[in-house]
């Protein structure tokens, strides 16, 4: 089951076209207050939490640089094949100790990058996740020196329970 469309919508297509254009200053201004784009703009809040506290580093479409951040467009689905690679999602620092301390919100950031940014690297089935499991995960924060490596490894276990893609 997917999420409700309020919780998960992708950009409009003016929006993407304007910020396609303007690249990441129309997000800036918007976010400042722009008013023009603003009104050509318009944000839900998972959206504006999503590129506030992850856009930065993931990219404002998840898609980041070649760097140690990993992409999440059409990729991070993947962690959902296994239940360690859906826990590890929420428990990894920058998540479970996000400046997003409110778990319904949290909860809705990460369906939003699941299942827009993961594309058709999310397997149909998926449950979204939910404040409560968000809230237990976070309490248990990844304890890693090497998250290189432990995504790696969490990655080579989850691939192979992933159902081929269609």
């Amino acid at each position: 089951m997917r999420p409700s469309k309020n919780n998960a919508q992708r950009l409009t297509k003016p929006c993407r076209r304007l910020r396609k254009a303007l690249s990441g200053l129309a997000i800036a201004i918007t976010l400042a207050g722009g008013p023009a784009l603003r009104d050509a703009c318009a944000l839900d809040r998972t959206q504006t939490a999503y590129l506030t506290h992850c856009g930065g580093c993931h990219g404002i479409e998840g898609k980041s640089r070649p760097s140690f951040v990993p992409s999440l467009r059409d990729t991070v689905g993947v962690f959902t094949c296994t239940p360690e690679g859906r826990a590890y999602l929420v428990r990894v620092p920058g998540v479970s100790m996000s400046l997003i301390r409110d778990d319904a919100l949290l909860a809705d950031v990460m369906n939003f990058v699941v299942f827009r940014l993961g594309g058709k690297s999310t397997p149909s089935g998926v449950a979204p996740y939910t404040p409560g499991e968000v809230h237990a995960l976070r309490e248990h924060p990844v304890e890693s020196t090497d998250l290189l490596t432990l995504r790696g490894q969490i990655l080579g276990r989850a691939l192979p329970k992933c159902p081929p893609a269609g």
